[in-house]
């Protein structure tokens, strides 16, 4: 009889066990270029308990990884989703970013929330422009060739009449770590300018502020009218006085929205019921970042560049935002 019970309880857990397996097999796993530090991460977790807790049979998980080769890497069917800025999304799709691989099996889901370019220096520097950079030997954050922030200053640059290969050559230094090390490396006096891209307040720059306390540089009219030719899509916004410690008047500053996409090889059913969640319970992502009471409030499909995804047309087509 206690052979018979045990040979009983063996059948009822390899039962168990396989069908375990089998309901793991039919979830749908699937993965999200969350970038590398600031807002993104932030916004990626969220993004992936809501959908993990809302969508059946998918499982979203967060991978930190840059915005240019996220995008890449979905095109390569390695990532299903990222955030990213829509001006960026854009000029990846089409293969004009720093990784020079077309990706048009990209669509749009969502337009969530701004952010904003903030250039800055060491309060006590005699920098004041971009141009003032080729005044001396300077230690100048970056980022890598291929990553977002790199894609965005040698615009920027060129809109002053500069370019980084020249400020190598007068002895200043590029550094190319990683972003999430840039807060840091400035509190350690180991940069005397980098770039920082967030809300308003930017946590970073919240970091930063009194320890050791920063000034920005500011972007000219001119400059800042080559910058947005250069880069179509970027609009500004005036971050008012005040905002950080020190800041004593209003400043004009790059300002560009921020889309959540997904590859086209998603399931059209699943993109529907993402895109319906993210949307209908968009309140639970306030107060997780400063900017973040955007999501929700902004037109979903504004700024967007790039195919829409099937599963996102039926929504927003049920909703009257499309006919």
């Amino acid at each position: 009889m206690q052979h018979m019970k045990r040979v009983a309880g063996a059948v009822v857990g390899l039962a168990l066990t396989l069908a375990a397996g089998q309901a793991m097999a039919q979830t749908q796993q699937l993965k999200m270029g969350a970038g590398l530090a600031g807002t993104y991460p932030l916004y990626s977790a969220k993004f992936a308990d809501m959908v993990n807790k809302n969508v059946p049979g998918v499982q979203v998980s967060p991978v930190s990884v840059g915005s240019v080769e996220a995008q890449a890497d979905m095109q390569k069917g390695e990532l299903q989703f990222k955030i990213g800025y829509a001006f960026d999304v854009k000029r990846i799709a089409d293969g004009l970013s720093t990784i020079p691989m077309k990706t048009p099996d990209v669509c749009h889901l969502q337009t969530v929330f701004g952010d904003g370019l903030f250039v800055v220096a060491k309060a006590d520097s005699p920098i004041n422009s971009l141009n003032d950079l080729a005044k001396g030997r300077y230690r100048v954050w970056t980022g890598p060739k291929t990553g977002f922030f790199y894609n965005i200053i040698l615009p920027l640059m060129e809109a002053h009449g500069m370019n980084l290969a020249d400020l190598e050559k007068t002895g200043s230094v590029l550094e190319t770590f990683g972003y999430g090390e840039t807060a840091g490396a400035f509190q350690d006096r180991r940069l005397d300018v980098t770039f920082f891209s967030g809300g308003i307040p930017y946590n970073l720059l919240l970091q930063i502020e009194s320890q050791p306390g920063f000034k920005f540089i500011k972007i000219s009219p001119e400059a800042m009218k080559k910058f947005q030719e250069l880069r179509p899509g970027i609009e500004t916004r005036v971050l008012p006085k005040n905002t950080y410690k020190g800041q004593s008047e209003d400043l004009t500053i790059p300002w560009y929205a921020n889309q959540v996409i997904a590859t086209t090889k998603v399931p059209e059913p699943v993109q529907y019921q993402i895109t319906k969640v993210m949307n209908e319970k968009a309140k639970e992502f306030h107060g997780i970042f400063p900017g973040s009471e955007e999501i929700g409030a902004v037109d979903p499909l504004s700024a967007n560049q790039v195919q829409l995804c099937k599963g996102a047309e039926r929504y927003y087509k049920e909703i009257g935002k499309l006919k």
